[in-house]
């Protein structure tokens, strides 16, 4: 029988045995209000803001600069405290697949559609609900402009 003792990440030691199955409760952890402030609030803009909680000081915070280059924010540049694809030697081996994915479908939609800005129409949200079936529905953006699809 052999024994790992994993350091106290959130304040709490944990004695793994050899075969023992553990979860990693992603969801909550990400949802945290210790790792991110206002978690449940849509705020694209907080992986570009670097954060520490001095109240937790094993976790070393979440540094933008430390997913440069890459697709996406990830489970180095947050210590451990966002993980969309998991981590370590088990992480998803489709997460850069999955990314690159949306970027080919992003450009087959734009270019099948032409898009034009409106800029007489100001709104401050995306708004698809009202009218899901309508291709030329407007999408508004948080700058203001609005956006209309033409086929």
């Amino acid at each position: 029988r052999e024994e790992d003792v994993l350091p106290a990440g959130a304040g709490v030691e944990a004695t793994v045995i050899r075969g023992m199955d553990m979860f990693i409760p992603v969801y909550n952890i990400q949802r945290d209000e210790r790792f991110w402030p206002n978690a449940n609030t849509f705020d694209p803009e907080r992986f570009t803001r670097p954060y520490k909680n001095p109240d937790i000081p094993e976790w070393a915070g979440f540094d933008p600069r430390k997913w440069e280059g890459r697709l996406y924010p990830n489970e180095i540049a947050s210590d451990y405290a966002f993980m969309p694809f998991g981590a370590g030697a088990r992480k998803c081996v489709g997460d850069e697949f999955a990314l690159m994915e949306a970027v080919v479908t992003l450009a087959m939609v734009l270019r099948r559609f032409d898009f034009e800005f409106d800029e007489s129409k100001f709104t401050t949200g995306v708004d698809i609900m009202d009218h899901p079936q309508d291709l030329n529905h407007p999408v508004g953006m948080r700058t203001g402009a609005t956006i209309h699809t033409r086929k």
